[in-house]
């Protein structure tokens, strides 16, 4: 498939607060539930398109190889009107500014293409929290997670870039050949590899 930066069904796909899902209510043709039969990694029964399901695969086995613990999936793909339900109770509880921070409108949600999950790891505490990153899951996944297309999306120093705190938790795959490539080159976030402006705001 030729890649874009723009179509939804791309692992390139940029989304962020200044570029809105096309259409906004995209749904993914090829959702699938993990399977990690001995990791039990997603129990849940959460999804992501098929690509990126198998590369969950390999990486949570690989991570369980590693010593580093067991992956679990918390989140992955996110409808239109679950992100909707999702942006309004953080807005509620926090207000906007806050809450925008943590949560993406309806449509402009990386969760939302099927290209992204939210993990943890057993027993590690820090469960969607800063924190996950200095545990030895998460610093294990920042420095390993590319060799199976997977990028951090939100790293601590780029807020003003992608207009969410740091999510060392939230893992997007864009595809081992990009995620090579942004490792070698050191650019660790989409925006700036593809050229595209800053986001902080919608």
């Amino acid at each position: 498939m030729e890649q874009s930066t723009t179509d939804p069904e791309s692992t390139w796909i940029v989304v962020n607060k200044q570029n809105p899902l096309n259409p906004i209510d995209y749904v993914p043709k090829d959702l699938v539930a993990p399977q990690f039969p001995v990791l039990n990694a997603n129990p849940y029964g959460r999804k992501l398109r098929k690509e990126a399901s198998k590369a969950a695969y390999k990486l949570a086995m690989a991570m369980k190889a590693a010593g580093k613990g067991s992956l679990v999936i918390q989140s992955a793909y996110r409808s239109y009107a679950e992100q909707k339900t999702i942006h309004a109770r953080q807005v509620e509880k926090y207000g906007l500014t806050t809450g925008e921070a943590l949560a993406a409108r309806p449509g402009y949600s990386e969760h939302q293409t099927g290209w992204a999950m939210d993990v943890s790891a057993r027993g590690q505490g820090c469960q969607i929290r800063v924190c996950f990153g200095q545990t030895k899951a998460g610093r294990w996944l920042a420095g390993n997670a590319w060799r199976f297309g997977f990028i951090i999306r939100y790293p601590s120093e780029a807020m003003e870039v992608t207009g969410y705190q740091y999510e060392p938790w939230h893992l997007r795959y864009v595809g081992q050949g990009l995620a090579i490539v942004m490792h070698e080159d050191k650019v660790r976030v989409l925006e700036k590899f593809f050229g595209y402006p800053s986001a902080p705001n919608y």
